[in-house]
């Protein structure tokens, strides 16, 4: 029940900030997500490209936006069999 409360109170503060219904903030950042591309060697994640809308809506926010590429890894050696 308190992290309903919560949500709550956290998507109100969002609509007071940049003025824009919860449904437009949501539809905004539903355009921000994480790819994750894999090869032999090595995965790499990044996000996707911001646009100017969803830029000023999370300076308005106060957010800063991630890291265009998010993380590098890789893969671990396994041994070969004989």
């Amino acid at each position: 029940m308190k992290l309903c409360v919560l949500a709550l109170q956290m998507q109100r503060s969002a609509e007071i900030r940049t003025e824009l219904s919860w449904m437009r903030i949501a539809h905004a950042l539903a355009a921000l997500k994480a790819v994750r591309y894999r090869s032999e060697s090595r995965t790499i994640v990044q996000r996707t490209k911001i646009s100017s809308e969803l830029a000023a809506l999370l300076k308005r926010l106060g957010i800063s936006a991630p890291k265009q590429l998010m993380a590098v890894v890789e893969a671990a050696e396994t041994p070969s069999t004989a």
